[in-house]
């Protein structure tokens, strides 16, 4: 447990304690708990550092966020992900992402276009490395370079959030041969965002996440 709480230990910085412990909370939902599973204040407390307010306070964050559910009898519990619930959260994805591609065709600077090809060169490093959590990561990367070249802030905000939510059924749904397919996919997205065309990567996005939906889907399936 402590090498593991070094990992999500709550940095002493300008930002308010409450709010990285919320961040931290929402990865390790992401990486450690399995949905329907108790989250017990004492065990976050120790794994980020904090006191049990502060501890309490982020889980009443995350509940409003739909993350952690309190269960009677039980108390916090990682709030389970339906079918449905990943059709929709994956259709709201579609539309602030294929519109986030648009305006950084649009609005993103040299620099930024520069900064975006660099990250899909990670992509498809980690992509070879075979590591599922690493080509998460790098998708990640790639996604914050993309936001910001949209120069949108609302966009990576809402994007963040629904991020979390569908993070933990995202890593299960990453089998070698949908790491290969997705790869192949964004790869045209970005290739038609470079040559400036915004409506061809809107509709190569499309494609990528109608099947990075369905494995979604499937791997729900199995946690269900």
């Amino acid at each position: 447990m402590t090498e593991l709480a070094g990992a999500y230990r709550v940095a002493r910085s300008a930002a308010p304690v409450r709010e990285q412990a919320v961040i931290q909370l929402r990865s390790l939902l992401a990486g450690r708990f399995q949905p329907g599973e108790r989250v017990t204040e004492a065990t976050v407390c120790e794994l980020l550092g904090t006191s049990r307010t502060t501890v309490r306070e982020a889980l009443r964050q995350l509940e409003t966020e739909g993350l952690i559910e309190i269960v009677p009898g039980k108390g916090p519990t990682v709030a389970r992900v339906s079918e449905s619930d990943v059709r929709d959260l994956y259709e709201i994805r579609e539309v602030l992402e294929s519109f986030a591609i648009m305006l950084f065709t649009e609005r993103a600077t040299a620099d930024e276009k520069a900064r975006l090809a660099s990250a899909f060169g990670d992509l498809e490093k980690a992509h070879a490395s075979g590591e599922a959590t690493r080509v998460l990561e790098a998708k990640q990367a790639f996604y914050d370079v993309l936001f910001e070249g949209a120069h949108n802030n609302s966009i990576s905000a809402l994007s963040q959030r629904i991020y979390y939510q569908v993070a933990r059924v995202r890593l299960a749904s990453l089998s070698a041969e949908r790491i290969q397919a997705g790869i192949g996919e964004l790869r045209i997205v970005h290739e038609f965002m470079a040559a400036g065309s915004a409506r061809e990567a809107q509709d190569a996005y499309a494609v990528h996440m109608r099947n990075a939906r369905e494995a979604a889907v499937e791997a729900v399936k199995r946690f269900n």
